[in-house]
């Protein structure tokens, strides 16, 4: 297990924080700092369920476990489809590599993909 140093609610506050800022950077036209804030909504949901699950974040590859391992999430199959959409967010910020249409495909996916994992985070234990 990782040693938090955010805690649960806080990683939860962090992702919803993040999907606004997405959305405003979006606006005026900021592909890759939107790509981005929609990665770092799902990276900080992902954590709130692996703290809730007791299971390791410490990673990329940690935190696609956790999305791979996720079999009571509302909607599978879809929300697999969801995280690799939002995986391809994270990668256009780095390479710039999505058309605009590409982003407008994705961002509602990864805006789905971050309200089920926050479903999920804000189960009762």
């Amino acid at each position: 297990m990782t040693t938090p140093t955010l805690l649960l609610p806080e990683h939860i506050r962090t992702a919803q924080e993040l999907l606004g800022e997405a959305e405003a950077e979006f606006a005026v036209g900021k592909n890759l700092k939107g790509s981005e804030m929609l990665w770092g909504a799902a990276a900080h949901a992902l954590i709130a369920v692996a703290l809730r699950q007791g299971r390791p974040f410490n990673s990329h590859g940690a935190l696609r476990n956790v999305a791979t391992r996720l079999p009571n999430v509302p909607g599978q199959p879809e929300w697999r489809r969801e995280f690799a959409a939002t995986e391809e967010l994270h990668i256009n910020f780095y390479h710039g590599q999505l058309t605009d249409a590409d982003i407008e495909d994705y961002r509602p996916r990864a805006r789905r993909f971050v309200a089920r994992l926050l479903t999920v985070a804000n189960e009762p234990v």
